[in-house]
């Protein structure tokens, strides 16, 4: 599922799903709970957000912020980001969850709400949404 970057102002309101495809060129800011067990039911997002180089940081720092809380929440297996080598205003976070209820109740985090709102102001590209079922 694809997504506008007013679509994802929705998202922040827990409407709608962040997913993307993660860049072969991107560096990885990553940390995975590995006292939790990832299963072929549990499910994938992955979403990027981007802006102009000027703004970087500032994204940066937004999506940094969401890292540690959403970490936290119950159902959460990893939530990782990703910041791409060539294009440093290009971020992606890739998440797995225990379950569409589990990524539900994230999707309504007052941690996410507030970013939701903070990316509508930053962001200078469309965000793109996918919710993947892990094949192999």
């Amino acid at each position: 599922m694809a997504t506008t970057r007013r679509d994802f102002l929705k998202f922040s309101t827990g409407t709608a799903v962040l997913a993307a495809l993660v860049p072969a060129s991107s560096t990885l800011l990553s940390f995975t709970q590995k006292t939790k067990k990832m299963s072929t039911n549990s499910l994938n997002v992955v979403a990027i957000a981007e802006t102009s180089a000027d703004k970087a940081e500032e994204l940066k720092s937004v999506c940094l912020g969401l890292i540690e809380p959403t970490r936290k929440e119950k159902g959460c297996i990893s939530y990782d980001l990703y910041q791409d080598t060539t294009n440093p205003g290009k971020f992606t976070f890739i998440e797995n969850w225990q379950s569409k209820e589990h990524l539900d109740v994230h999707l309504k985090s007052p941690h996410l709400v507030a970013a939701g709102a903070a990316f509508g102001k930053i962001v200078t590209k469309e965000m793109v949404v996918m919710m993947l079922n892990k094949l192999t």
